[in-house]
């Protein structure tokens, strides 16, 4: 069904699928206002409830997707219990699994998802448990000599093939071992997740490596956006721990790629892949590609280690970056936002939808909600969260739809996702709760 979010509309129907937000100014209660130290980001003086499903509704709405289906049905058919890890290859519907491969990218995003909800959400001894268990599963297959991991293993533990895989693998079981210090209180994993992105990092800056992407293996050691993404978010995530010098110097490593690099100044999207020195790539194909979902979740990331480091003129450069992202991937015709821009110049887009670039916008959008009320954010966050609810929640499916055509009329159901989806729940549920405790008002950190 086709919608229109005109903000007219948007407002005076007060709620899109279960959901709508109204903010503060149109309420009368507050105007929008500069802060003081002239930076130039505005904020509400407060942020309105979300009417009908208000914040403790959809606190409640997320609280129950993620403890009362989510987590009960990983447990009964993607964890292995006996031999540690994820098998994430499952038929939705049937609930079968269709094999019991397993991959160190679902390895890392596993233990990270786990140890988050411990340490964040539920301390249930047997989220650790399931961590643990995965944890020693994969290290025992870490290459001792900084190369990346191979592609995939068998349920056992038993590479599958000899192809190696890619610099995620490696990052995302980083990732995970990092969660993981905290919530076991051993700082030994940290230090061995600092290892692992380091030595992988010294890889990735051999101009001679190369990768075989898309866009990107027309060139020798080039420089990827969707892996300084990946690094940010990493370092940010363990500068919250640990104040690191190292990891402080590659988060703003990352960021000066992202931002003085990969946007590209002519059409203001970032390129996905750039020449090993960061300069531009005169490849007639890979200069114009766009990965926009990598887009928004990089400029998301981008705020997120803004607020961090309470840099107000780099969280305004972002989130104006996030918002002409968003708004140039959102679909007009049939809602959601697509993932690529195949070419600029010609406007060719890969037309199919990806639940997890929702998800990254949503995550995003609330970002910008919690720390400056920002209006555009709160419209987007209500078509966006509308949308997902609409085409990729269905009750009957054990776990959410991972993709689709752009009407979403078909879709695959083949997968176990579960690194995106509940990360923008546990997100989600945190931000409200730091929300909520200010009194509905935005967090001021800026002023």
């Amino acid at each position: 069904m086709n919608k229109e979010y005109s903000r007219r509309d948007f407002l005076r129907r007060n709620s899109i699928a279960g959901l709508g937000i109204i903010s503060a100014g149109t309420l009368g209660v507050s105007l929008i206002t500069t802060d003081a130290s002239a930076n130039g980001i505005e904020t509400t003086a407060e942020i309105s409830k979300i009417s009908g499903l208000n914040l403790k509704k959809l606190r409640q709405t997320y609280m129950e997707a993620l403890l009362g289906k989510f987590i009960p049905n990983m447990d009964s058919y993607v964890v292995d219990h006996e031999l540690g890890g994820f098998m994430c290859s499952i038929d939705i519907l049937s609930r079968k699994l269709i094999n019991t491969s397993k991959r160190a990218w679902f390895e890392g995003r596993g233990i990270w998802m786990y140890s988050f909800l411990y340490n964040n959400i539920e301390k249930k001894p047997r989220y650790l448990e399931i961590a643990t268990k995965s944890k020693d599963f994969i290290l025992k297959l870490l290459p001792k000599d900084g190369t990346y991991y191979i592609s995939s293993f068998s349920k056992e533990g038993v590479p599958v093939g000899d192809v190696e895989g890619d610099i995620y693998g490696n990052l995302f079981v980083a990732e995970g071992l990092a969660e993981y210090s905290k919530a076991v209180g051993d700082k030994r994993y940290f230090d061995q997740a600092k290892d692992i992105i380091l030595k992988a990092v010294e890889r990735y800056d051999r101009p001679e490596f190369t990768y075989a992407y898309k866009a990107e293996n027309r060139v020798a050691g080039p420089r990827i956006l969707g892996h300084w993404m990946i690094l940010l978010s990493l370092s940010t995530q363990m500068l919250r721990q640990y104040p690191d010098k190292e990891i402080r110097a590659l988060a703003d490593r990352c960021v000066d790629a992202i931002m003085n690099h990969h946007l590209n100044p002519e059409f203001k999207l970032l390129n996905e892949a750039l020449a090993h020195d960061l300069s531009p790539l005169t490849d007639p194909v890979a200069s114009q590609f766009g990965d926009i979902g990598h887009g928004c979740e990089t400029l998301a990331f981008v705020m997120n280690y803004a607020v961090l480091i309470k840099d107000a003129n780099l969280f305004k450069r972002a989130s104006a970056e996030f918002k002409r992202h968003v708004d140039v991937a959102w679909d007009d015709i049939y809602g959601g936002h697509f993932h690529v821009l195949e070419n600029v110049s010609t406007n060719t887009w890969t037309l199919n939808k990806l639940r997890w670039l929702q998800e990254e916008i949503l995550i995003g959008a609330l970002i910008l909600i919690e720390h400056t009320g920002d209006e555009w954010a709160l419209n987007c966050f209500a078509r966006t969260e509308a949308y997902v609810r609409e085409k990729y929640v269905r009750p009957e499916y054990a776990f959410i739809i991972d993709s689709g055509d752009r009407k979403m009329a078909k879709h695959t159901s083949v997968r176990a996702e579960h690194y995106h989806y509940p990360r923008q729940l546990m997100v989600s549920i945190l931000a409200i709760d730091r929300i909520l405790k200010r009194g509905e008002k935005p967090s001021g950190i800026f002023s």
